[in-house]
């Protein structure tokens, strides 16, 4: 009997060690890209505007999100609000960068590596076609790699290529898939500096804030919500655990002293 109270205890320290090791070091996040597209805005027949288009690619568990919408396998054409940048006509920062709705293909393509092996190769390509209803032109392609293993990522990186020289141009148009996104909020701090890539700007936007509706654009209505992480419920599932075997030890222990006094003067 004592040596099952020891087991319990020692099996509530333990868990208890395994929590804090989670705790102070958590699972390493999902890898994102948080690429810019340059592009060529079309004013008129004589004038023309440089810019890049930022967008926020993330991979989670066998599924691309280009700006947390799930993207299929295959050519999509989406269309969203997200980050401009503007270059070349002012000093000005603040002056440089807005919100506009862009019209944008994403291909979205995953090859086995071996016929025995569960190693695939994803790659994700994107080419811009509008922005605010302006026709843009594109000469490169920012192309990313993921190499995984199962739902495991074992390295990822990126590159450009030239658009013509893209696996994304040479498919025809009339096969893609079309999406229109809910717009995105607008409420992002453009008045501080802009943010290293790391920082993933796409990701402070609100989704839920009512606005108005523009011309080409959906009403506001909220993304896709995150279901609870996997990481929360075990440790969730873990402070359970320690309360049961906390409290059971000491129903145990307060047991054996009822039956069996002698052993508290030994």
């Amino acid at each position: 009997m004592c040596s099952l109270v020891l087991r319990v205890i020692y099996s509530s320290i333990k868990w208890d060690s395994f929590y804090k090791t989670q705790l102070f070091f958590p699972p390493p996040p999902p890898p994102q890209e948080n690429i810019r597209v340059n592009v060529t805005m079309l004013k008129t027949s004589e004038e023309s505007q440089e810019a890049q288009v930022v967008f926020n690619i993330t991979y989670n568990s066998g599924q691309i999100y280009v700006n947390d919408f799930p993207m299929k396998r295959g050519v999509t054409r989406i269309k969203c609000q997200t980050l401009i940048l503007e270059t070349g006509n002012s000093d000005n920062l603040l002056d440089q960068r807005h919100w506009g709705i862009v019209s944008v293909r994403i291909l979205f393509r995953e090859w086995p590596l071996a016929s025995r092996s569960n190693l695939q190769l994803i790659v994700i390509q994107e080419e811009v076609t509008e922005i605010d209803g302006r026709e843009v032109q594109q000469e490169e392609v920012t192309e990313i790699n993921i190499l995984i293993k199962g739902l495991s990522v074992l390295r990822h990186s990126n590159h450009t290529v030239p658009l013509k020289e893209s696996m994304l141009y040479s498919i025809p148009r009339d096969n893609d898939m079309l999406f229109t996104l809910p717009s995105l909020s607008g409420k992002v701090d453009v008045q501080g500096p802009l943010q290293p890539t790391s920082h993933y700007l796409l990701r402070q936007v609100e989704t839920t804030v009512d606005e108005e509706t523009l011309p080409g654009k959906l009403p506001e209505t909220p993304l896709r919500t995150e279901p609870p992480s996997s990481y929360k419920v075990m440790c969730q599932w873990l402070m359970e655990v320690i309360g049961t075997g906390v409290v059971g030890a000491a129903l145990v222990l307060g047991i054996l002293k009822v039956l069996f006094p002698s052993c508290e003067h030994k």
